[in-house]
């Protein structure tokens, strides 16, 4: 195959430990990809304990993203050439005004917490590929802040419904930065292959995956048996918040897809002050390109 791409939120890397990266290793070794996008990386200590874990996979070259405020960070690993790399950051995301003359309705409110990962590799037999990894804001609500910028704990159905607003616009705005950039690859290429990889911490069709795809981009797992379409488990439901979302150019060479959810456990029914567990509550998705 030329290309295989995965994607892969390991959940809490933080340390170098044992179980933790026998557990991420098996997992690749499984996927067996060319290139693989990697959420909630720690320091970068652990992803070189990991990388020399998978000695056997060639990963050779490595992308690492900036972390937020809890240390996580996304990354790309490659074993095949990366042509460039640079990491996307940006202090706040502008929301979408309604008119020329308005105000940034929210100024600083909402910053790209995690830098987009973004690697032009060189496939054999499919050209250069920009590869971009994202890790977008979960689906718990913001709540609101005091006068002294502490937390507002919501009361009411409607504050709580406030605060799943707030992360909605926090993780479309995120959306729209990455569309930003594919546009702008796609503006000097009409032609170029691209693909976006990560956590989108939303469910195909959401706004955020939407503004992501716009009308150049597509999900590269419609070959998937839609009872094999997820990557996680929450309080029993099976929901997909992994993507690979492609190019036209590239999509059209997509051969196969897989989710690696077997065995996956439902850690919503963990307890959360618990200690860190060695397994992740995603699965890796992989889509092998001819």
């Amino acid at each position: 195959m030329p290309l295989t791409l995965s994607t892969f939120n390991v959940k809490d890397f933080f340390t170098a430990d044992k179980g933790k990266i026998e557990h991420i290793a098996a997992r690749l070794e499984e996927a067996a990809a060319d290139v693989v996008g990697l959420q909630e990386i720690g320091p970068v200590e652990a992803l070189e304990a990991l990388v020399a874990r998978l000695q056997r996979l060639g990963y050779t070259e490595k992308v690492v993203g900036t972390a937020d405020k809890r240390g996580i960070r996304n990354a790309l690993l490659s074993r095949v050439p990366i042509a460039s790399s640079r990491v996307h950051t940006a202090a706040e995301l502008p929301f979408p005004r309604f008119g020329v003359n308005d105000s940034s309705p929210f100024g600083p409110r909402i910053p790209l917490r995690r830098g987009i990962v973004h690697a032009r590799v060189q496939a054999r037999g499919l050209g250069d590929v920009d590869v971009l990894v994202v890790h977008f804001k979960s689906g718990r609500p913001v709540a609101l802040l005091d006068g002294a910028e502490l937390p507002i704990v919501p009361v009411t159905e409607r504050e709580y419904a406030e605060g799943m607003l707030r992360a909605l616009a926090s993780r479309a705005s995120e959306a729209l930065f990455v569309r930003g950039i594919v546009d702008g690859l796609l503006a000097n290429d009409s032609s170029a292959k691209v693909a976006v990889v990560g956590d989108m911490n939303d469910v195909p069709g959401s706004l955020p995956v939407r503004i992501v795809c716009g009308r150049s981009l597509v999900p590269c797992d419609a070959s998937v048996a839609q009872d094999a379409r997820w990557s996680i488990l929450h309080h029993g439901t099976k929901q997909q918040l992994d993507h690979v979302l492609a190019s036209r150019e590239l999509a059209a060479k997509a051969a196969s897809a897989t989710f690696l959810n077997d065995g996956l456990r439902d850690h919503s029914l963990l307890d959360p002050d618990g200690p860190t567990t060695p397994d992740s509550d995603h699965a890796p998705l992989v889509v092998r390109f001819a």
